[in-house]
């Protein structure tokens, strides 16, 4: 059986990570960093892959410039969102 993987997902899970490291959010519990990435997720393109040449393939695509500039900047759209208006009460993820 064939494990199908999104490799927009992992870049922005990193590119989150990356983000939370160097700035501070309202919140950035596990339930807004979801809420984070599912917005951004929601506004870039998926990139599937099934075999390991198709991951090396798409990772070899994916380093242009453009989409890592988009990436991030959907990342930064997604957490300042999510900072401004958490989908919870602050003091209670």
């Amino acid at each position: 059986m064939y494990e199908l993987k999104n490799h927009t997902e992992t870049v922005v899970q990193q590119t989150l990570q990356n983000y939370l490291r160097n700035n501070v959010l309202n919140c950035s519990c596990e339930r807004c960093q979801a809420d984070i990435m599912a917005l951004a997720l929601n506004r870039l393109p998926a990139r599937y892959y099934v075999s390991s040449r198709g991951e090396i393939m798409t990772q070899l695509e994916s380093q242009a410039l453009p989409d890592q500039t988009r990436i991030i900047t959907e990342v930064v759209r997604a957490a300042q969102q999510v900072s401004a208006t958490p989908f919870h009460p602050i003091n209670q993820p």
